[in-house]
């Protein structure tokens, strides 16, 4: 064989394995640290490395401290703060994935700072102050639970009560299991001082190559217009009400309303599908997606594989697509109707929470007028109640 033709070969087929590689999305456990809110306790999936003999950072909005602020995404958000005696506050957890080293990475947090936070602290135990003042994020990567191996980011002073996104770019040394994110001082400063930050709605993990379909402003902060922030629908995650009339139709693209689309199933969804490969009128299950029985919660488990679905649509900004809930054919039709619309729902305006533009979903409650298996098995049961993807629009 030619030995250049060899190397050249060799060469290629290590730099598509190389891009393969940072094509990797890296997802956190309860991204929007959802918990009841509590005072002193860190959000599941998350592990508390503050420093000993100092309270965890608490599940806010509580009551507790006088921290009022709605969250950004979904029901609680953290509050950390920093502290005059020189401790600050900070949580950790595993990647699902190590981020590699030499790599750049994006990630994306909310941030806003409460303009009361009221408690007592270890110099003053018998007086309230107000942790006001505004302070900064680090994020650090490191080997286990509590290690600081690399500062991979910080942010600006945060002052602004209102919700502001900022993103960052993570360029590890080396290979890191577990990401940290702390509340720190301004620098440069001359003493500790009482300070606390708002963290809410952590993005997944991504290498740089990828795009991202409404890209930040030059700088590391990306402002987000309060007034025009779209507000969380608070009917997310009910339970479906059969008495409800006034649940929204689903009104129908006007472009394809008269016009009849062959649809297609093409099996399985996977986020390595290329749009090129799909057809409008093409149908994909969505795998492991589970609803608890008669209701519409979108479940932790869940969010990991819709995750997957925001990906996709992020990679390819030109698909649009139908969300189509399907239940078994035990209830009556009418519940089955209501639930599945419920469910179709929550997932569609679980997409556009995350990024994805709104004129691209829709969704509909097909009940159980579409069956898979009529066989009327367990398994038959599992498998007619499922979400599915329709393409829509390419």
């Amino acid at each position: 064989m030619n030995t250049s033709f060899f190397l050249c070969s060799l060469f290629l087929c290590c730099s598509f394995w190389a891009i393969g590689q940072k094509s990797e999305i890296i997802y956190l456990t309860n991204a929007s640290f959802e918990d009841a809110p509590r005072a002193g306790w860190a959000p599941r999936g998350w592990i508390d490395c503050g420093h000993a003999g100092e309270s965890p950072p608490d599940v806010q909005p509580n009551g507790g401290f006088r921290v009022t602020k709605a969250a950004y995404e979904g029901s609680t958000y953290i509050g950390l703060v920093t502290r005059d005696n020189n401790t600050w506050e900070r949580v950790a957890q595993r990647l699902t994935n190590p981020i590699k080293g030499g790599e750049c990475y994006n990630f994306s947090l909310h941030l806003a700072r409460s303009d009361t936070y009221i408690s007592s602290t270890k110099k003053n135990p018998n007086d309230l102050v107000n942790f006001e003042r505004g302070v900064t994020i680090r994020i650090w990567g490191g080997n286990s639970s509590c290690s600081y191996e690399q500062l991979l980011a910080t942010s600006p002073e945060v002052k602004h009560f209102d919700w502001r996104s900022y993103s960052f770019k993570l360029n590890p040394t080396k290979d890191y299991n577990y990401i940290c994110i702390e509340a720190y001082y301004k620098k440069p400063t001359m003493f500790p001082y009482n300070g606390n930050i708002l963290v809410d709605n952590a993005s997944e993990i991504s290498s740089c190559d990828i795009p991202i379909e409404e890209p930040p402003g030059p700088d590391i902060i990306a402002k987000v217009d309060p007034d025009k922030t779209p507000k969380p629908d608070k009917r997310i995650n009910e339970r479906p009400d059969p008495n409800d009339k006034k649940d929204p139709p689903v009104d129908p693209d006007p472009k394809t309303e008269n016009t009849t689309v062959q649809e297609t199933n093409k099996g399985s969804f996977s986020s390595d599908i290329k749009a090129s490969e799909l057809e409008v009128g093409d149908i994909l299950q969505v795998e492991n997606l589970y609803f608890p029985a008669d209701e519409s919660i979108i479940t932790n488990n869940s969010e990991r594989v819709l995750l997957q679905l925001v990906y996709f649509l992020k990679k390819y900004p030109n698909i649009s697509i139908e969300i189509g809930g399907h239940t078994n054919m035990l209830p009556p039709p009418a519940y089955c109707d209501k639930l599945s619309n419920a469910r179709a729902k929550n997932v569609a305006q679980y997409l556009v929470k995350n990024g994805i533009a709104e004129k691209r979903i829709t969704y509909k409650g097909y009940g159980k007028n579409k069956p898979l298996d009529e066989s009327g098995t367990n398994l038959a049961k599992k498998r007619n109640q499922r979400v599915e993807v329709k393409i829509t629009g390419k």
